[in-house]
């Protein structure tokens, strides 16, 4: 039987895993212990209204080899889920922790603007990552003429490292709204934040609760 690309992926990294379990705390079981790429995008009306918006994340090749092992999900090598597959993966991963932090947190005014719990996850294969992507809705539906919407990606004990990569969509209004994303920016300050970070295991959190937004990459959304 041929063994697909993926698999030796899987493989390679299992084995990977299992030297840091080995040789114990390093840099790669430190903080953070997951990267996700991804971004946001805004669901805008035609009268600039915010109402909801929805949220992609692609997890690093590690954290897709545990989250498909876990559910014992192994794609075939440049290929998508089977209708099963998928079943199972937005199912399992739709059950969002009581505590889940969201990732992306809007504010506008000064503000923060309260969203509602996650809604209609979908899950698919980006090469040998795990890409999901779900709903969130303004509790209160925003209208965003003259109004600055400021969107923050993170996850506040940085357990997960989110980075912006992704160009935003507006909805109704792709040409009256436009973004402006900020990258986070290593400083003196932020490098010894790290450092002391690195030092924690998988089961710790950082002392600062919210350490997270001091390393988030940021957007600043504007419509006309």
């Amino acid at each position: 039987m041929v063994i697909s690309i993926f698999q030796n992926v899987l493989r390679g990294l299992a084995l990977v895993a299992a030297g840091w379990v080995v040789f114990g705390p390093g840099p790669a079981r430190a903080h953070p212990h997951v990267f996700v790429d991804g971004g946001v995008d805004f669901q805008i009306t035609e009268d600039g209204t915010l109402e909801a918006i929805r949220v992609t994340w692609r997890y690093d090749e590690l954290e897709t080899l545990f989250l498909l092992s876990d559910l014992d999900v192994t794609p075939a090598a440049g290929a998508d889920f089977t209708d099963s597959e998928r079943a199972l993966v937005e199912r399992e991963l739709g059950r969002f922790a009581p505590d889940f932090d969201g990732s992306v947190h809007l504010r506008a005014k000064g503000e923060p603007i309260l969203l509602a719990w996650p809604r209609d996850l979908t899950a698919r294969m980006v090469g040998d990552r795990l890409e999901v992507a779900f709903y969130r809705d303004l509790m209160e539906p925003l209208a965003l003429e003259a109004t600055e919407l400021h969107a923050a990606f993170y996850e506040r004990t940085y357990f997960f490292a989110f980075s912006l990569t992704d160009e935003p969509r507006f909805g109704e209004a792709e040409d009256r709204c436009s973004a402006t994303i900020t990258k986070f920016e290593p400083s003196s300050q932020t490098d010894e934040m790290r450092a002391a970070l690195a030092k924690l295991g998988r089961e710790e959190t950082p002392e600062n609760s919210n350490v997270g937004a001091l390393l988030a990459d940021r957007m600043v959304v504007t419509c006309k």
